[in-house]
C-alpha cells in the first residue's frame, strides 16, 4: 500500500532536486502566493501543506488499489490516468496550460518527468498484493 506513493514521492522530489523538474505542489504554493501575497511570510508552511495534500492523493489510489483495479485493470494505465489528471486538469487550473505548455522550460520537460514520476508510481501499484 505504501511502495506506489512513496517511490512517486522519492522519484518526484529527485526530478524536482535534481533535474529541475516541475513538483505541482510548488506550483499550487506559488499560485497561491500570487492570489494571495500577504501570505509570502509562511511560504514553507504553505509548501508543505500542498504535498501533503498532493502526495495524500496518491495514497488514497494506493489503499484503494484492489478496488480501483477492477476499473483500470493494469497499474499502468491507473498512472497514465494520474498523469493524465495532472497535465490536462491540474496544470491547466493553474495557470499552466494543457501539458504545461506555458512552463518556462516548455511542455516536453514539464510533462515527461511527470510521466516519470506516475510510470514509478505504476510500478509500486504492480508489486502490490492483497495481504490475508
Amino acid at each position: 500500500m505504501w511502495l506506489g506513493p512513496v517511490l512517486f514521492i522519492s522519484v518526484s522530489v529527485f526530478l524536482w532536486k535534481y533535474v529541475g523538474a516541475v513538483f505541482v505542489p510548488e506550483l499550487v504554493a506559488r499560485w497561491l502566493f500570487a492570489a494571495l501575497p500577504v501570505l509570502g511570510d509562511i511560504k514553507v508552511v504553505i509548501l508543505i501543506n500542498a504535498a501533503i495534500l498532493y502526495f495524500a492523493a496518491y495514497f488514497v489510489v494506493a489503499i484503494f488499489w484492489i478496488k480501483l483495479r477492477q476499473y483500470l485493470r493494469n497499474p499502468f494505465l491507473a498512472g497514465l490516468v494520474l498523469w493524465l489528471a495532472n497535465v490536462i486538469v491540474v496544470l491547466p487550473l493553474l495557470g499552466r496550460g494543457v501539458l504545461g505548455y506555458r512552463m518556462p522550460q516548455g511542455w516536453l520537460a514539464a510533462s515527461l518527468p511527470l510521466l516519470v514520476a506516475h510510470w514509478m508510481f505504476a510500478r509500486g501499484l504492480q508489486f502490490q498484493q492483497r495481504r490475508s
